[in-house]
């Protein structure tokens, strides 16, 4: 039998099938790196309303990484005027 024809080839090693998904959502201290601020500064921003509403799944609180960038592009508006925006963002796709 060749490597190419062994019945583990092509199979995805375990645990790799959540890679991609654990790119699409990413907790506080990712989501602050994307943005180029702190940790503390981010956790103030949540407090105050002024990054993009987080999902929470499991306790666990994320963010998309997607609605980052876009918030970034869009210079960073606060939650109320961002919301409105995204939905808008998503409903052109």
């Amino acid at each position: 039998m060749t490597p190419s024809s062994s019945p583990t080839a092509g199979t995805p090693a375990p645990g790799s099938l959540r890679r991609p998904a654990a790119r699409l959502l990413v907790r506080r201290k990712q989501a602050a790196r994307l943005c180029a601020v702190g940790v503390a500064t981010w956790d103030r921003w949540t407090a105050a309303g002024l990054n993009p509403r987080p999902t929470k799944i499991a306790g666990a609180v994320l963010w998309a990484a997607a609605e980052l960038a876009a918030w970034c592009r869009h210079a960073c508006p606060p939650r109320d005027e961002w919301t409105p925006l995204w939905e808008s963002l998503l409903a052109r796709k």
